[in-house]
């Protein structure tokens, strides 16, 4: 795969195969995970079933299919809209024996006069090696020509540019408050993005306060937060909440994204459960840049 399809600069970030076109319509890839990121091994459970792989590799799945046989440019940057991905068949994943296939149907492809994508949204399916069908997903993006990025940018930040993770990386330490690993259900201090942790009445609160020299988080340079990184920091924190986040797993995952989360901006995660779902909001200036919900289970019943 090339790594320009999937918009990543490391190699241990790519996490498909290249796109292929289906006799009947749609896209097929799969997961290639033999050489993937410690990243994405950091967790209690089997290593497919991570609902924050799937969606990285969903995403991968479906730009690299545009770019190469829906004929948008590799000259776009992109930016989430929505995320919607459940995990229809958790112990499936568990078990699966190998990579997953990834079908990828694109319900519009909306451009610009110049190009660039208004919104591009696309329904996905993953099945195992045997054929079980084990997740499910429906995202949709937008994108501006590179050329053009940073003044919308500025525009959205009143004339200021914004920095950038390779200028901020190292100016300040990370908190002393960093959360314990295992209370996010991690087990690297490097892949904790929260701090501050701390349990209210009927919410949990927390700050983001990601690494920014971990190249899984960033793999390259950023002026804003990414989504993944805003999802980890949600599933972090819907975990803690239910006392015992090691012994769940997250297996469905829906995110809207009002705005972008500025790197300069303090950002606040605050979480609330009802019954089999956590909701989480990332907040900078009282206002969400990031809304999402986390539906957990108890990992038993996920094997």
């Amino acid at each position: 795969m090339r790594r320009e399809l999937v918009h990543r600069a490391n190699e241990q970030e790519v996490l498909v195969s290249p796109p292929r076109r289906e006799p009947g319509g749609g896209y097929r890839s799969t997961t290639a995970t033999d050489a993937v990121s410690p990243y994405y091994r950091d967790h209690p459970g089997p290593p497919l079933l991570d609902a924050l792989l799937l969606v990285e590799a969903c995403r991968q799945a479906a730009l690299s299919a545009a770019h190469e046989y829906e004929g948008l440019s590799t000259g776009i940057a992109f930016f989430f809209n929505s995320i919607d991905l459940e995990l229809t068949d958790p112990a499936a994943l568990a078990a699966a024996g190998g990579e997953l296939a990834i079908t990828t149907g694109f319900e519009a492809l909306r451009l610009r006069s110049d190009g660039s994508p208004k919104q591009i949204a696309y329904t996905q399916h993953c099945t195992t090696p045997g054929g079980e069908p084990a997740a499910r997903a429906s995202m949709a993006v937008q994108g501006v020509p590179k050329d053009r990025y940073q003044e919308l940018r500025a525009y959205q930040r009143a004339g200021s540019p914004p920095p950038t993770t390779a200028e901020l990386r190292g100016a300040a330490p990370r908190p002393g408050t960093l959360a314990a690993p295992g209370s996010v259900a991690r087990t690297l201090a490097a892949n904790v993005v929260l701090a501050d942790l701390r349990t209210g009445a009927d919410t949990v609160e927390a700050t983001l306060a990601p690494d920014l020299a971990n190249a899984s988080l960033f793999d390259h340079d950023y002026d804003h937060f990414p989504a993944m990184v805003l999802i980890e920091a949600g599933r972090q924190l819907a975990l803690h909440a239910t006392g015992d986040p090691t012994a769940h797993v997250v297996t469905a995952v829906r995110a809207t994204f009002p705005q972008f989360a500025e790197l300069d901006a303090p950002t606040s995660v605050v979480a609330a459960r009802r019954e089999q779902w956590v909701d989480v909001e990332c907040l900078q200036h009282g206002l969400p840049v990031t809304r999402m919900s986390f539906r957990v289970a108890p990992a038993g019943e996920a094997r």
